[in-house]
């Protein structure tokens, strides 16, 4: 006996990334063309982990701009 298809919804989209949930459980996220499964718990860390990373370069960035006036490209 076949098992049905995996079926996702959609979780949260924008123009560079996509998270859906399959109805096997995984989590999905699409980053372009490549897409990583997970569980919900690696998902979390991971958020965890991009906000940490998020942090440590706002906080690192901003000594130099204020000591330049302004951010350089």
């Amino acid at each position: 006996m076949q098992t049905p298809p995996c079926c996702r919804t959609v979780l949260a989209r924008s123009p560079s990334a996509e998270v859906a949930r399959c109805s096997c459980g995984h989590i999905h996220l699409s980053l372009g063309p490549m897409t990583i499964r997970m569980d919900e718990g690696t998902l979390h860390a991971i958020w965890h982990t991009l906000g940490d990373a998020q942090r440590a370069l706002s906080s690192a960035a901003e000594p130099e701009a204020v000591a330049t006036g302004g951010w350089r490209q």
